[in-house]
């Protein structure tokens, strides 16, 4: 049985002993593979083709690569969202994808707020002021006004959009958030927020933030046009994904003053490049690299999970893992049929 742990040099600053221990001790000793995906396809596919699960953060997992594993039955995602996996070609080849569906709520929301506090209070201009031009003064940052009162536009009112509902209601924050059939109303009821559509929270919103996961939908959702219909020109903050924002429209909208500012934690790229990044050097905007998710015990959450899937997975307790979103990969599956005979 072979394991590959499969990411980019900088995803695998993490201690990997202990997710080796986890697998040693869940599947009697298999193979264990660390490989550094530096961009070589066809040196990826000679590690995998023999792989029986794969352990992954933002490496594009397709077609092409994932039709070179021919043992493969599951990838575990350190991640969410799971958008770097080809799933219809997993689903068709009875490959197991399990993301890893709950282990930073806490931590994103709380990145949220810390970016609406900062923007709100001119954190930035502050702290260039003080540190670069030694100039002690409280007008540095402009006119702030008071948090409590202005209304918070939620997209993505799942587990973390709900997480910073609850802290922005302790500001004495009005809370509106966009209407899905996903979304039950009793629980925005019972949150004292209010479901709407896209339109009034671009009429309305003084803070707007995106938590909502990467589909065909999403995928460049905020774009200039978009941008234009916010009215009061709110502060605009990302700890959804990167792709879900047109970044050229979103400088444009920045420049042309159709919002007062930005709190991103992703970016178009996971690699930017900061030498050229046009929404760099700007007080209004503060970006930090994609650590949202980030804290000494959610990364360790998310090392468990992730492991534990695999170890579910190879063993056939397939109700035990954290979440599948292709169960019907596991429909007449031959990758699966040998894992339940052994």
């Amino acid at each position: 049985m072979k394991i590959v742990i499969c990411d980019y040099y900088e995803d695998l600053q993490r201690d990997l002993n202990f997710e080796k221990e986890l697998l040693t001790r869940g599947l009697n000793n298999p193979e264990i593979a660390v490989y550094e995906y530096k961009g070589d396809k066809a040196e990826l596919i000679d590690v995998i083709s023999d792989a029986d699960a794969i352990i992954n953060t933002y490496v594009d997992l397709d077609r092409e690569i994932l039709s070179g594993a021919a043992s493969l039955k599951c990838i575990a995602l350190n991640a969410v969202g799971y958008n770097m996996v080809d799933v219809d070609a997993a689903t068709e080849m009875g490959i197991m994808v399990c993301p890893a569906r709950e282990y930073c709520t806490e931590e994103v929301a709380e990145h949220t707020i810390a970016m609406i506090l900062s923007l709100g209070r001119g954190f930035k201009r502050y702290i260039r002021d003080i540190e670069t031009n030694h100039v002690w003064n409280y007008m540095a940052a402009g006119k702030i006004e008071r948090l409590a009162g202005k209304t918070l536009g939620i997209l993505g009112f799942g587990k973390i959009g709900r997480a910073v509902a609850k802290r922005a209601a302790a500001m004495n924050m009005n809370i509106i958030a966009l209407k899905r059939k996903s979304i039950r109303p009793e629980i925005a009821e019972a949150m004292n927020v209010r479901l709407t559509d896209e339109e009034e929270i671009w009429a309305n919103a003084d803070y707007i933030c995106n938590h909502m996961s990467l589909n065909e939908e999403t995928t460049g959702y905020f774009n200039l046009e978009r941008f234009k219909k916010m009215r009061k020109h709110p502060f605009f903050i990302n700890l959804g994904r990167g792709l879900s924002v047109v970044e050229d429209d979103l400088v444009e909208a920045l420049d042309k003053g159709y919002i007062r500012g930005a709190g991103l934690d992703v970016l178009s790229s996971e690699s930017p490049d900061l030498d050229n990044l046009k929404l760099l050097g700007r007080d209004n905007v503060i970006i930090t690299p994609h650590a949202g998710f980030y804290s000494l015990q959610a990364a360790r959450d998310l090392q468990e999970i992730s492991c534990n899937s695999v170890i579910y997975a190879l063993n056939g307790d397939i109700d035990k893992i954290a979440g599948v979103i292709n169960l019907a990969a596991l429909n007449g599956s031959a990758a699966f049929r040998s894992s339940q005979s052994r």
